[in-house]
């Protein structure tokens, strides 16, 4: 883990390291903050969920570490409402 100290947009950063670290894609510039939640998973770990609408600028999607993804899917927000394996945080309204 890298040691951030002062800085601006560490979320913002954070999710785009993330992103190409775990699936080895890289986002624009620009993020956009949704919304923040939190739940509780199947396994009983509590959760802090921050959604960011991002824009694909390049790269291959792929678990690039699949010891954190199992799998990548591209989905429309109706394929993800109506798909009977999405997790129900993901179908609720925000």
């Amino acid at each position: 883990m890298d040691i951030e100290g002062d800085s601006l947009d560490i979320l913002e950063r954070t999710v785009k390291r993330e992103i190409l670290e775990e699936v080895g894609v890289k986002v624009k510039e620009r993020l956009t903050y949704v919304h923040s939640t939190s739940f509780v998973t199947d396994t009983d770990e509590n959760v802090v969920d921050i959604v960011f609408l991002c824009v694909y600028e390049s790269g291959e999607a792929y678990p690039k570490s699949p010891d954190e993804v199992e799998d990548v899917f591209w989905l429309t927000t109706e394929e993800i409402l109506n798909h009977p394996n999405s997790p129900i945080y993901l179908k609720g309204k925000h």
